[in-house]
């Protein structure tokens, strides 16, 4: 699939719009795999649920998207059956991702539970900052580009799969690589 074939649905458009650059995630239940999703007034607009390393749901409205995970351990991210986004080079923490006819790096820091993006210009596309119990969580993103949404989406998920995935390793869990 080519750059261009890599759709931006308008209702991502539209959302991005309604939240106007900001977003907060509260884990939900015990398990803290629901991330309750909320407006800066505090107006709740959707949930991500994550499944792990093999990927996540996220509902707002009529946006509807998947992570999955690829056999090559890469990600990508399907809304309405078509491929909004996917990574295409880079380790773990570090990946490239390719939105439209963008390619963000990306940078996710296990430490400091935070994730960015930046635009081909070196602009800030997206940012993630997670508090230390990995149950909350700010998320910025570029409302001027269209990517940034889907995006910073993204980016939640990576960072608190990867933080679950070292929590269970340091449990003596099953931590599987992303």
């Amino acid at each position: 699939m080519t750059p261009s074939q890599y759709p931006v649905p308008a209702l991502w458009g539209r959302l991005g719009e309604r939240l106007a650059g900001y977003f907060a995630a509260g884990a939900r239940g015990i398990t803290g795999s629901e991330l309750v999703l909320s407006s800066r007034d505090g107006e709740e607009f959707g949930r991500l649920r994550v499944d792990g390393p093999e990927g996540a749901r996220f509902e707002a409205g009529d946006v509807r998207a998947t992570v999955e995970r690829l056999a090559s351990s890469r990600y990508r991210m399907l809304a309405g059956g078509a491929e909004v986004l996917a990574e295409t080079a880079g380790s773990a923490d570090a990946p490239e991702v390719r939105c439209g006819d963008h390619l963000y790096e990306a940078r996710l820091g296990l430490v400091r539970n935070a994730a960015v993006a930046h635009s081909p210009v070196g602009s800030e596309a997206a940012r993630v900052a997670g508090g230390l119990t990995n149950r909350s969580y700010e998320v910025f993103f570029d409302a001027g580009d269209e990517g940034s949404l889907p995006l910073a989406v993204f980016l939640l998920y990576r960072i608190v799969a990867l933080r679950r995935r070292a929590f269970l390793t340091g449990a003596g869990g099953d931590a599987s690589s992303p």
